[in-house]
C-alpha cells in the first residue's frame, strides 16, 4: 500500500485500472488494490474509519483494527496525511523540502489511467479471470468462490464470514429471505468465530472456528458447507441459487450441526474448543474441527442418536484425556498426509478414539493411532525441536497447559466445560426426589448431558 502511494506521488509508472460498467454500476476488473490504497489515504480509512464502520455494521474485528493502525502509522511516517497535501495547495504555502515539493506537484497533476472493457457480463467475467490468473498467482480460495459466487455454499460462506455485514451478496433475494439469511449467518458466526484470538493466548476461551481472517474462514466455511450436504457435494456441483432457497437450506444444516457441537440448546455436546480443535500450542487445527464436524453431521444424517450418548457418560473424560495426551502426535501425523486428506484424517482419529473408548478393548497409544491412519513409518520420523527463545507458541502452550488444569469438569460426564460457549444447570437431587431450587442443589453441566440425564 505505502509503496504504491509513494509511486503515485513520485511520478512512477502505475498500471492502468481496467473497468467495466454498462449501466449504473462500475466494476473494477483489474486494479482494485491500487484504487483502495489511494482511497484509504484520501479518506484516512484503512479498515477502521467511519466508512468502514458503517459498511461493516459497526462490527470490526480487533485484528482488522490492528492492521489498520499499522498501515496508518506507516503511511503517516513515510508520506504524511492526505490533508497535509490539500492544505499546502489551498493555502499556497511554499514547500522548502524539494522531495515534498515534487510530490505536491505530482499530486496536483497526476491522474490514473483507465481502460474500459466493452461487451456484456460474460466478456467482463472472462477478462477478469484472464487478467487475474496470469502473471501473479491468484488466491485459489478467492478464485474458487468467485467462479461459483452464485451458488449456495459461496453465498452462505460470504454471509457467515462477516456475520451478515459488509457487501450483501444475497441482496437479490426477497426481503424475507434476506432477513433469514442474515439472522442465521450472524448466529453461526457467533458460534464459530467468537471471541477473537490474541497471541500469545491468555485465555482458554477460544473460538471453535479459529481466527476469523477472511480467506481462512471462507475456506473453512466452504468445507463445512460441503460436509453438511447429504451428498457431500463440492461447490462446483451446485447449481446457481436464484431465489436463496438452497442457501437457506444450507445455512439451516450448518446451524443444526454447529448447535450440536456448541451452544446452549439441549442437543449441544458443549465441546471445549481447546480440547477438540486446537493444537497443544494453542493453534487452531482445521482438520480436527472439520473431522468432528463431519462425524456429527454423519451421525445426524443417519439419525444415530446412540453415538452421542457416550459424551454424557464418564467415558467422555477418557476421550478428552486421549485427545489432550496425544494431541501433538495426532496433529503431526495428520499434517504428514496430503492437504486434501487431512480433514478425513481428523475424522478417522476422533472416530477411532471414540470407538476405542466405547468398546474399552485396547489402550490408545501413538503406535495405535499411527497404525489406524496407516502412518506407522511416519511416526518415527516426526520430530519437534523447539528453538532457544520462547516463541508465542511456547508461551501459549505453557499457559494453556496450566489453564486446563483449572478448567471446569462436570460431574455427570467428567468432561471439560467452557461456560462461555455452552452451559446448562442441573438439579443435583432431582425435583421428583425432593430436590430444591436453591443454589446448594444446582450444578453447571453440558446441555446434552442435562437433557439425557433423566
Amino acid at each position: 500500500m505505502v509503496t504504491l502511494i509513494e509511486s503515485f506521488l513520485d511520478g512512477e509508472l502505475i498500471p492502468a485500472v481496467i473497468l467495466w460498467g454498462p449501466k449504473s454500476h462500475i466494476f473494477v476488473i483489474d486494479g482494485a488494490h491500487r484504487l483502495s490504497a489511494l482511497l484509504s489515504w484520501v479518506l484516512n480509512d484503512y479498515g477502521d474509519g467511519p466508512l468502514s464502520y458503517q459498511y461493516f455494521g459497526g462490527i470490526i474485528p480487533e485484528g482488522q483494527r490492528a492492521l489498520a493502525r499499522k498501515a496508518r502509522n506507516e503511511v503517516e511516517t513515510r508520506i504524511g496525511l492526505f490533508s497535509h497535501f490539500t492544505d499546502q495547495i489551498s493555502n499556497g504555502r511554499e514547500v522548502t523540502d524539494p522531495k515534498v515539493s515534487a510530490r505536491v506537484g505530482n499530486f496536483i497533476r497526476r491522474g490514473i489511467q483507465v481502460q474500459w472493457i466493452y461487451g456484456d457480463a460474460d466478456k467482463a467475467e472472462s477478462s477478469f479471470f484472464k487478467i487475474n490468473t496470469q502473471g501473479s498467482i491468484h488466491d485459489p480460495v478467492e478464485e474458487r468462490i468467485l467462479r461459483n459466487r452464485r451458488k449456495a455454499p459461496a453465498v452462505a460462506a460470504r454471509s457467515v464470514v462477516r456475520a451478515a455485514t459488509g457487501h450483501q451478496y444475497w441482496s437479490k433475494y426477497s426481503p424475507e429471505v434476506q432477513k433469514t439469511i442474515e439472522t442465521k449467518s450472524a448466529s453461526i458466526h457467533r458460534s464459530l468465530f467468537s471471541p477473537e484470538i490474541n497471541t500469545p493466548i491468555k485465555s482458554i476461551d477460544l473460538p471453535v472456528g479459529g481466527a476469523a481472517s477472511v480467506t481462512d474462514a471462507l475456506d473453512l466455511l466452504i468445507s463445512l458447507s460441503e460436509i453438511v450436504d447429504p451428498s457431500s457435494r463440492p461447490i462446483e456441483s451446485y447449481q446457481d441459487d436464484p431465489d436463496g432457497s438452497e442457501t437457506l437450506s444450507l445455512l439451516s444444516r450448518l446451524e443444526k450441526t454447529t448447535s450440536n457441537l456448541i451452544g446452549n440448546q439441549s442437543r449441544s455436546l458443549g465441546l471445549h474448543p481447546f480440547v477438540y480443535f486446537y493444537t497443544s500450542k494453542g493453534r487452531h487445527y482445521p482438520p480436527l474441527m472439520m473431522g468432528m464436524f463431519s462425524l456429527v453431521a454423519e451421525k445426524l444424517n443417519n439419525n444415530d442418536r446412540d453415538w452421542f450418548k457416550i459424551f454424557a457418560t464418564p467415558k467422555r473424560r477418557l476421550i478428552e484425556e486421549a485427545l489432550i495426551e496425544h494431541k501433538t502426535i495426532i496433529t503431526l501425523l495428520i499434517s504428514a498426509t496430503a492437504s486434501k486428506k487431512r480433514a478425513e484424517g481428523g475424522k478417522r482419529v476422533i472416530d477411532y478414539i471414540v470407538e476405542t473408548v466405547r468398546e474399552g478393548k485396547s489402550t490408545i497409544t501413538p503406535d495405535n493411532i499411527a497404525a489406524h491412519l496407516g502412518l506407522q513409518s511416519r511416526l518415527y520420523s516426526i520430530q519437534s525441536k523447539p528453538g532457544a527463545d520462547f516463541s508465542d507458541d511456547a508461551k501459549s502452550s505453557a499457559f494453556l497447559r496450566d489453564a486446563l488444569r483449572q478448567a471446569l469438569r462436570r460431574p455427570l460426564c467428567e468432561g471439560y466445560l467452557d461456560p462461555t460457549k455452552s452451559i446448562s444447570y442441573d438439579h443435583i437431587i432431582r425435583k421428583e426426589d425432593g430436590g430444591t431450587g436453591g443454589d446448594e442443589n444446582c450444578q453447571a453441566t453440558h446441555p446434552y448431558c442435562n437433557s439425557v440425564k433423566g
